[in-house]
């Protein structure tokens, strides 16, 4: 299929920037929490978001900077906010949410999301989420820059570092995280020793304390947010009323592991894979990119990945497309598969456009747009709706999850000349190219950064919790592998891993299925495990294939598994209480 028109991927561009972007409901300068003024326990205000959703709730919690210093009398002040349980009659307490990132607001996370988080869990339950030190409201903020135009010049600089082109453009990357650490010495040193995910344990056991459940977490994460709920769970292992964690990384790995993220994205030349294979499935009518045979489809991209590693493109009236910035668009394309590949338009539409050469055609306002998908990829995006750091002048933002990260882990390969042997001995025309660009990027901060005031003396192993955790992951996950959730469940015996057999960045977002509802709303609702045995089919499959017959083409319609209803589950639990 050829596209004679660029403007179906215009289109989904547009609508796709849009909506990522938004900044969060509140639409005021500073969002919920400007007019908050931050309490040691735990003083719960309205916060009305113009969603669907009522009853939001803010809080500013103040909390000991170092959890492991009582003669420390710095604090940080968490934003928290939450929304009230709708069944009083079966109240379950509070469910923490943490989105991941690390550096993702769960503020905005649940302003955004709070009627699919009912759904998920329940409505027994007050669901409650907050901003980790470091993130949206938070303060104090963590900026390792002098000011906001600053950070987004380092931050557009590094799109086009993200890849490893060649050796001089790995050393340019490897001195700008220097200066960027740096940065963080000068203009954050007050902060950045405190940031660590330990700390942010020690916060989440605090808040849950303050909220009457010290011993009785319920706990639902996804990515990063596994590193929190399991570090969490190895330091209070008895605290453990319900922990699910989806899209699973290691955390001895996380913590312990220089080389952790060698591996975290071995699966992502997989879910490339599969794109070609469902490209060719769904036929000329339906992928854009299709060509003769599975084959065809898989060297055309590399033919087009060759090309841009050599020079970039033109990207409408005026800009230009490098490498670093293909493979950004292509890293974000493999976390959502079912909406990121195909329909209004998608990863098929920007390799056709590539193939065809007409990526030159896109209007300014597209272009504009599509560069703006890709900072996604890069953590550029900043909200503007979050406080303002009253000493510093700055806020939390984009780029700070990789500070995050170094904190936590200090190892790294060293000087630069002992990172270039294994970057080029890597380098593929496939999609193992993160390895190359986080290597260069975290490995090099990691030098530079602080180790925190608290992190794990030693890799946890034989946790036994009060109640098994429940580990959910895809098959093929490009950011956390499934091997990850199988290593880390092997940390707390009795855990179970639901696996399902999809390609994206966790089972919820990208591969959701009444399989995988089932077994969440069942673990937080009774006393009920899924089966390890378990492997759910997803709902769905890009270009509208058949999950139970995927080789047979595109089916016009959605699919959808064949498990138990959800509404079909709430009533027989509700039956069990009763």
């Amino acid at each position: 299929m050829r596209l004679n028109t660029p403007s179906a991927f215009v289109l989904f561009l547009q609508v796709l920037c849009s909506s990522a972007q938004s900044n969060s409901p509140f639409g005021a300068s500073q969002g919920a929490f400007v007019d908050i003024t931050p309490s040691a326990t735990l003083q719960w205000v309205p916060c009305q978001a113009s969603q669907s959703v009522s009853g939001f709730e803010c809080a500013r919690l103040l909390v000991p900077r170092n959890h492991t210093d009582q003669s420390d009398t710095g604090t940080f002040s968490i934003a928290m906010a939450r929304i009230r349980a709708q069944d009083q009659t079966n109240y379950l307490g509070p469910l923490f949410v943490n989105p991941g990132g690390p550096g993702s607001s769960g503020t905005d996370f649940l302003f955004q999301r709070a009627a699919s988080l009912v759904e998920q869990v329940g409505k027994g339950y007050d669901i409650v989420s907050w901003d980790p030190r470091g993130v949206g409201s938070t303060l104090p903020a963590l900026s390792c820059f002098a000011d906001p135009a600053s950070r987004a010049a380092a931050l557009e600089q590094e799109e086009h570092l993200f890849l490893f082109n060649n050796d001089s453009t790995l050393e340019d990357l490897a001195a700008r995280q220097q200066a960027t650490a740096a940065g963080c010495q000068k203009y954050a040193n007050e902060v950045l020793p405190y940031i660590g995910t330990m700390a942010n344990v020690r916060d989440l056991n605090l808040m849950n304390r303050l909220y009457g459940f010290s011993e009785d977490l319920t706990y639902l994460a996804y990515s990063y947010g596994a590193i929190l709920g399991s570090a969490y769970a190895a330091t209070f292992p008895k605290n453990i009323k319900r922990l699910a964690v989806d899209g699973v990384l290691d955390v001895n790995r996380w913590f312990f592991d220089k080389e952790f993220l060698l591996t975290s994205y071995i699966d992502s030349d997989k879910v490339i894979d599969e794109f070609f294979q469902y490209c060719f499935f769904a036929g000329e009518s339906v992928c854009a990119f299709w060509h003769s045979s599975y084959a065809a489809i898989r060297q055309a991209f590399i033919t087009i990945d060759n090309s841009l590693h050599k020079a970039p493109v033109a990207a409408g009236p005026s800009r230009q497309l490098d490498w670093s910035q293909f493979r950004l668009y292509v890293w974000n394309a493999l976390k959502s598969p079912t909406t990121s590949w195909s329909g209004g338009g998608g990863l098929d539409k920007f390799l056709a456009l590539l193939d065809d050469r007409k990526l030159d055609r896109l209007t300014a306002t597209a272009a504009d747009a599509l560069f703006n998908y890709i900072a996604q990829g890069n953590n550029e995006i900043t909200s503007t709706d979050t406080l303002v750091d009253p000493v510093s002048g700055l806020r939390n933002g984009g780029g700070n999850s990789a500070i995050i990260g170094a904190v936590d882990n200090p190892y790294s390969f060293g000087d630069i000349e002992s990172i270039l042997p294994f970057l080029q001995s890597e380098r593929v025309t496939s999609t193992g190219y993160l390895v190359q660009s986080i290597l260069g990027s975290r490995g090099v901060l990691n030098n530079y950064i602080e180790t925190p005031a608290e992190r794990p003396l030693k890799p946890w192993a034989d946790i036994e919790t009060s109640y098994p955790l429940l580990f959910l992951n895809n098959v093929r996950d490009p950011l956390t592998p499934l091997q990850d959730a199988l290593s880390n469940s092997a940390v707390f015996p009795g855990s179970i891993v639901l696996r399902t057999n999809a390609s994206g960045h966790t089972t919820t977002f990208a591969a959701p299925s009444n399989c995988v509802q089932q077994a969440v709303f069942t673990y937080f609702n009774s006393d009920t495990l899924p089966d390890a045995n378990t492997l759910c089919q997803p709902g769905a499959l890009p270009f509208n294939l058949d999950p139970q017959n995927p080789q047979g083409g595109a089916t016009g319609v959605a699919a959808t598994d064949s498990a138990v209803s959800v509404g079909k589950l709430k009533r027989r639990v509700r039956r069990e209480r009763r």
